[in-house]
């Protein structure tokens, strides 16, 4: 009976530590894999949230201001402005605060962003005309 409790005290109670480092880094990078997956899943909800917003802006002043002046040939530089301002417009009131605030961390300046998607948008939605 001695000699296991020695056996134990020798081999084991020091295997313990050693298991219990493995365990600890073990859940550490099991903890860092969740958070990147979270986070890349929050990355790819905004990022179709803020896509699809655009997107639908985009068709929705299409259809219900553009297409209206085009018929009429008063579609100038002007309206294109009033367009593009009434489309931005939308796609704010449309999106939350949290989407707001994650362009704003991912990409900075949040009108230059949705600039850039609106317009890429129109082009791309011209493009399928």
């Amino acid at each position: 009976m001695e000699l296991l409790i020695q056996i134990f005290q020798v081999c084991i109670i020091p295997l313990l530590g050693i298991l219990t480092k493995y365990l600890i880094d073990f859940l550490n990078a099991k903890r860092q894999e969740i958070n990147q997956t979270v986070d890349n899943e929050t990355a790819i909800k905004y990022n179709n949230m803020i896509f699809n917003t655009v997107t639908d802006c985009v068709i929705a002043t299409n259809q219900t201001y553009v297409e209206a002046l085009k018929a009429q040939g008063a579609f100038d530089a002007e309206a294109q402005k009033v367009a593009f301002q009434k489309t931005l417009d939308a796609v704010l009131s449309i999106l939350t605060d949290d989407a707001k605030e994650y362009i704003k961390e991912a990409f900075g300046d949040i009108t230059v962003y949705l600039t850039t998607l609106i317009e890429s948008s129109v082009n791309k939605n011209k493009a399928s005309v």
